[in-house]
């Protein structure tokens, strides 16, 4: 396919690389922009670029290198699930249902689906199951990061939405499975360290805090499962929702997620993906006020791993 190569101007500095690429290209949706920028096809002043909310400055190079499997269905041919290529409709057609009555759906996410395209998923699946009743509602409650796999909560109907409180208020008990490099050495550890949102070195979005004034409150509690030769799984549950705030926190004290290419080492324990699997959320129904446990099963591609890290591989 085609390269593309454009100057940023005075009046596009600041804005995304997604929302640059979308506005030179006139005939790609932003789903697709973002796809081929996770795939590494994007570079500014010759280097890779794989963070879609980089920010261009003015008179940056940006290079475009779309290969056949980032082919374009255009801003009006969104007739995918997720708003991609033809060819990968199929891929999350099927929803992972935990879950569902008249206000809400829970589902298990799958790793490689952005928040965005997973919205659409659900709502297509709502369309199917209620063909001719009306046009049905999906209401966002929180997000996992495009590679995370797990529980995610929607509300179905407005009323619902009152759940919202809970996640702000801190009353949603939310508890992850994640793969770490090394050895951790305690059981079990709390780490509490301000976080920074920004736009940093090497496409980081978060960075620990120098200074608490600078950010915000962030708090995680872990516990050790297993332990292997290269790498330790944890049961890590987050009192604070801050943005890769597990990824940064277990980096800062010196065990990264396996596969995290932000803030990790994917040289040492190869995986292609942060292994972090959002396994468990409880929260109180907004409607009958009952507590409701969820629970989503670990993904294939994470037992595979710690099947060989069990055998010593």
């Amino acid at each position: 396919m085609q390269t593309y190569q454009w100057r940023v101007k005075k009046s596009e500095h600041g804005l995304s690389l997604e929302n640059f690429i979308y506005k030179q290209l006139g005939d790609w949706s932003h789903s697709r922009v973002k796809d081929a920028i996770d795939r590494k096809r994007a570079f500014v002043n010759g280097r890779n670029v794989f963070v879609s909310k980089w920010n261009v400055k003015a008179n940056d190079r940006v290079t475009f290198a779309p290969s056949t499997a980032d082919t374009p269905v255009g801003r009006a041919g969104r007739d995918s699930v997720t708003g991609n290529a033809q060819i990968e409709a199929g891929r999350y057609r099927f929803v992972d249902v935990l879950f569902e009555d008249t206000y809400l759906i829970c589902v298990n996410k799958p790793a490689f689906i952005d928040y965005e395209s997973y919205m659409d998923v659900i709502l297509s699946y709502l369309k199917r199951k209620n063909a001719g009743k009306g046009h049905p509602y999906v209401g966002a409650m929180h997000r996992l990061d495009k590679e995370t796999s797990g529980v995610m909560v929607f509300t179905k109907k407005k009323i619902a939405n009152t759940l919202a409180d809970q996640f702000r208020e801190r009353k949603i008990r939310k508890s992850y499975l994640a793969l770490v490099s090394g050895a951790v050495a305690d059981s079990k550890g709390v780490i509490k360290k301000p976080i920074e949102k920004g736009y940093f070195a090497e496409g980081k979005k978060v960075r620990i805090a120098e200074d608490e004034d600078e950010g915000k409150h962030a708090e995680t509690h872990y516990m050790v499962k297993e332990r292997y030769d290269k790498a330790t799984l944890l049961q890590v549950e987050i009192k604070t929702g801050r943005t890769h705030q597990i990824r940064i926190h277990m980096e800062s004290v010196g065990h990264p997620l396996v596969g995290d290419k932000l803030y990790g080492d994917t040289k040492a324990l190869p995986f292609k993906r942060q292994a972090l699997h959002a396994e468990f959320l409880e929260f109180r129904h907004p409607i009958t006020n009952l507590k409701i446990k969820i629970q989503a099963p670990l993904p294939k591609d994470i037992q595979d791993l710690i099947g060989k890290l069990r055998d010593g591989v």
